[in-house]
C-alpha cells in the first residue's frame, strides 16, 4: 500500500481552495459568535463575508497551506466556514476541480474515507 492510500485524498489535493469562491454569512465570523477568523475575510455586500484570496483569478484561499495537488492543509480547518465544510469530496464538482488542476478524479476507492467519516 502506497502513502498516497493511507493519506485522506483532500491532505494531497488541495484544489477546492484554488477553485472556489467562498462566502459565507457575517454570522459566521469570530467577531458574530461564529469561528472564522474575521482578518482572514472581507466584506461582500451586507451580511455576505468571503474567505481573502478566493474573490480573484488565480483563486488561492489565504487559509491553505502547502502546494495544491501535494501534502496540504486548511490553516483554520476547525474555523473553517460552513461553505468549506458543506463541501464533499468526490462529488462532480470535486472532481471537475481535480481534473482543471491536472488531477485524477476520485474513484470508488477513495470513498472508503467518505464511509468513515
Amino acid at each position: 500500500m502506497s502513502e498516497s492510500d493511507t493519506i485522506h485524498p483532500c491532505l494531497n489535493c488541495g484544489v477546492c481552495c484554488e477553485t472556489f469562491r467562498v462566502e459565507f454569512s457575517v454570522y459566521e465570523l469570530r467577531s458574530m459568535g461564529g469561528s472564522v477568523p474575521d482578518e482572514l475575510a472581507h466584506e461582500v455586500h451586507g451580511n455576505r463575508w468571503r474567505m481573502n484570496g478566493t474573490d480573484r483569478r488565480p483563486v488561492r484561499c489565504v487559509a491553505l497551506t502547502g502546494r495544491c495537488g501535494e501534502r496540504v492543509a486548511c490553516g483554520i480547518y476547525e474555523q473553517r466556514s460552513s461553505t468549506c465544510r458543506d463541501f464533499e469530496m468526490g462529488t462532480d464538482r470535486c472532481n471537475d476541480a481535480r481534473l482543471a488542476h491536472g488531477l485524477p478524479a476520485l474513484d470508488d476507492g477513495a470513498r472508503i474515507w467518505l464511509a468513515a467519516a
